[in-house]
């Protein structure tokens, strides 16, 4: 039927999906005017030759894109922000719906007094089928309602339903990238709140050795460069191979032995596939907790010993250390900094994928810490 196929061809809202992913990313009003010119062309279809003047192309596919451009301006601009922003959904469709009838009846109108008599013979088979109705029943009637719910509704809200969809993805996209803006911005403050804390006790190590004249004073120094340009260089990424993360740790251990000397006992294991990543300083945070707590107030011999296995699917890190018998009563209701920031850390990068236990007697501190790589 040459009326079907010069205003609104079956295959137009086929069409459409082609241009979907092309218009998925419209930012600015360049895109909606490139979206725009591109569904005049899908209006006009195909078939573009059928009409016998430039200008009845123009005026014909031009009033057809308009009333779509009302229905999507309407959507976007009242339907979406008065309903479905605000969970109304049955309330929003109705109105969606409703914009759609309204133009369809516009359309009636402007084609029953306009179109068919200006261009009769673009609507010559049209006029042989529906000719004798009369304006009220092109308006209201049965044959109208089937015309403008199987024909005219499908045709004007696809452009609406694109442009929502659109807007929908923009604003997921944007709202997941400022949860990882603000999780980055967490995660940084937590790394800048960890590193001064572990420079700061490093520095101490130094300082007493200095104070002492001490040998072993060079190899603290280059012991310190290296952590120093591990932290404040080299961890500065979401993850970091473990077997760098083993070499900070037996830096940091080397100077704890040479401040301690023979007040602390350490047996420190380690079974890793050289490929495995994990967050940065994670583990030294537990390290660094153990040495804390374990010879502070020790008038004795304090013990660590750390095991740590790994795989690519698999990470697990074991630690006990001894506490002294005599010591002062923590505040219970406190936590202490390093094993705070762990969970913060832990909860954001592991957020599924981690499990923290804790178990402490009268004389003994253990940690374990499990991870299962996504």
């Amino acid at each position: 039927m040459r009326y079907f196929s010069q205003e609104h061809p079956t295959s137009t809202i086929g069409n459409t999906s082609g241009i979907v992913n092309t218009l998925i990313h419209i930012k600015n009003k360049s895109g909606y005017l490139i979206f725009w010119a591109l569904v005049f062309l899908i209006n006009t279809g195909p078939h573009w030759q059928i009409y016998s003047t430039a200008t009845e192309l123009i005026i014909t596919v031009g009033l057809l894109t308009s009333l779509q451009f009302l229905v999507a301006y309407f959507a976007i601009h009242f339907s979406v922000p008065v309903f479905l922003n605000q969970g109304r959904v049955f309330l929003f469709f109705i109105f969606l719906i409703g914009s759609a009838v309204l133009v369809s009846e516009i359309n009636i109108v402007v084609r029953y007094w306009y179109l068919e008599p200006t261009y009769a013979a673009s609507y010559e088979r049209f006029l042989e089928l529906y000719g004798d109705k009369s304006f009220r029943q092109r308006m209201v009637s049965l044959w109208t309602l089937k015309y403008i719910f199987f024909t005219k509704i499908p045709l004007f809200l696809y452009p609406a339903i694109i442009l929502i969809a659109n807007d929908f993805h923009q604003r997921q996209r944007d709202v997941l990238e400022l949860s990882q803006q603000k999780q980055k911005a967490e995660l940084d403050a937590l790394k800048n709140q960890l590193n001064p804390h572990f420079i700061f006790n490093t520095l101490n190590n130094l300082y007493t050795l200095a104070l002492k004249k001490s040998d072993d004073t060079p190899l603290v120094i280059e012991k310190l460069s290296h952590i120093l340009d591990y932290v404040l260089y080299r961890c500065q990424h979401e993850f970091v191979a473990l077997t760098d993360e083993i070499e900070l740790i037996g830096h940091y251990i080397s100077l704890e032995k040479i401040r301690y000397g023979k007040r602390v006992e350490i047996d420190f294991q380690h079974q890793v596939n050289h490929d495995v990543k994990i967050a940065p300083l994670i583990l030294l945070t537990l390290i660094e907790n153990a040495f804390k707590h374990s010879t502070k107030e020790e008038l004795g011999r304090a013990s660590i010993q750390i095991k740590l296995k790994a795989s690519q699917e698999h990470l697990m890190i074991e630690m006990c250390n001894t506490k002294p018998r005599y010591q002062k009563q923590p505040n219970a209701d406190k936590e202490p900094i390093g094993l705070a920031n762990l969970r913060k850390q832990l909860a954001l990068i592991y957020p599924q994928n981690h499990d923290l236990m804790i178990e402490e007697s009268d004389r003994s501190f253990r940690i374990t810490l499990e991870i299962q790589h996504p």
